[in-house]
């Protein structure tokens, strides 16, 4: 059985508080790279769907096609010259499996970097990942014991995404349900006491606002009713999307070829951006539209199509990133266009409702953490305690349809 010491309990303070610097220090580097790349300053109020929005259709071709360049030769060269990158889940289960320190910090530098110029995948797997190879570090100088590193690891993963979304609940939920599949007391203790560091660090430089402020929400019973319905909806485009990802993930990462195939998907992207700027980036340009209610069907529809094909094509390119934003944006996308549908023959439904709803489940499935994602999404917005049941009655049937997939495909 895991044990708290005195010894573990400060390593996990101090790791808890390199989180809060690196995904401080990220997310920074981040909104330089935008300011650079896209020539606006990012002030008070400007996010990264303004300064898209007020640049030129060829500025953001341009843009991304520079962005193809670096994927491209950056992937390439870290696979071919640097020790090989180790995933969080092998090296918590392989104890003889180190986490590269350095090739690991530039695989993270290479994630903020691109998104930074528009790659359309997440920017928190950077800080998880910088974060867990530290902690790797710190502990094995420190000679501690498997079982101890195993917690450590997931964590000071855990705590780098409490630092970017300052969500020190989910980032302990997230360490717990999706890494440890433990929870037993000090293995709960353990994930609040490093969590909750990065996620008090972190607002020193990123501050303590909600990411996304919504407007008042209202529920009803057709609602509910709906939200029963929407949970098959969104396996089968979560399945559809797994399986097009696997599809696409390049089978060889160390062949030069890939630098031309990263270089003309996202040229493909750059494309699409014309039309779509909000496809650009993690996904929140997104979200901002969908919370507040400030999008078409129409163009919802346009922009489900292209998010998702920007997420195929990134991927072939071989770029790397988190996939939390964009599942949300997808998942609200569907949710939009499905609410669009019943409110034209049935009892409406509110449109903000469905959409909360839709983007918490999409990660739910998409992510494999369904508590997490429902607390996730409470930290990160506004929303009341209320929400929770539409999105729970919605998760009842996806995952039952999951599970019965599962089994169907084993």
């Amino acid at each position: 059985m895991f044990r708290l010491n005195p010894k573990l309990i400060a390593i996990l303070l101090f790791c808890g508080a390199i989180a809060g610097v690196a995904g401080m220090s990220l997310i920074g580097l981040l909104h330089f790279i935008q300011q650079l790349v896209y020539g606006i300053v990012r002030t008070d109020g400007i996010t990264f769907r303004n300064i898209v929005e007020q640049t030129t259709a060829i500025h953001r071709l341009l843009a991304l096609s520079a962005c193809g360049v670096i994927v491209g030769a950056g992937w390439y060269l870290l696979h071919r010259f640097a020790p090989k990158l180790v995933d969080i889940r092998e090296a918590i289960g392989n104890n003889a499996t180190p986490i590269p320190l350095v090739s690991t910090f530039f695989h993270g530098m290479l994630q903020i970097f691109t998104v930074g110029m528009g790659s359309p995948l997440g920017r928190e797997t950077a800080p998880r990942e910088i974060s867990s190879a530290i902690a790797d570090f710190i502990g094995r100088r420190f000679n501690i014991s498997t079982e101890e590193r195993k917690v450590l690891l997931a964590c000071s993963a855990a705590a780098g995404l409490s630092a970017v979304f300052d969500v020190p609940l989910a980032g302990a939920l997230f360490a717990l349900e999706t890494l440890l599949f433990s929870f037993q007391r000090n293995t709960v203790i353990a994930a609040l006491i490093c969590c909750t560091t990065a996620a008090w660090v972190g607002r020193i430089g990123l501050g303590s606002q909600p990411a996304y402020q919504l407007p008042a929400i209202t529920l009803n019973s057709p609602l509910l009713i709906w939200s029963l319905l929407l949970g098959p909806l969104i396996v089968a485009f979560s399945w559809l999307l797994q399986y097009q990802l696997a599809c696409c993930k390049p089978a060889v990462r160390t062949s030069p070829k890939l630098i031309f195939i990263s270089i003309g998907a996202f040229i493909l992207i750059g494309v699409l951006s014309i039309q779509l700027p909000e496809i650009l980036g993690n996904g929140k340009a997104g979200n901002e539209l969908l919370f507040n209610d400030q999008i078409s069907w129409h163009y919802a529809l346009a922009l489900l199509i292209g998010k998702w094909l920007a997420l195929l094509l990134a991927t072939r390119a071989g770029a790397y990133g988190g996939f939390i934003t964009p599942s949300m944006m997808l998942g609200g996308l569907i949710a939009l266009l499905a609410a669009t549908a019943w409110n034209s023959m049935l009892p409406p439904v509110p449109i903000v409702a469905a959409v909360v709803t839709g983007a918490t489940v999409f990660l739910a499935v998409q992510q494999k953490m369904p508590l997490t994602a429902i607390l996730f999404l409470l930290e990160i917005t506004n929303i009341t305690p209320d929400m929770i049941m539409p999105i729970c009655l919605c998760l009842l049937t996806a995952l039952s349809c999951q599970q019965g997939l599962n089994k169907k495909q084993s």
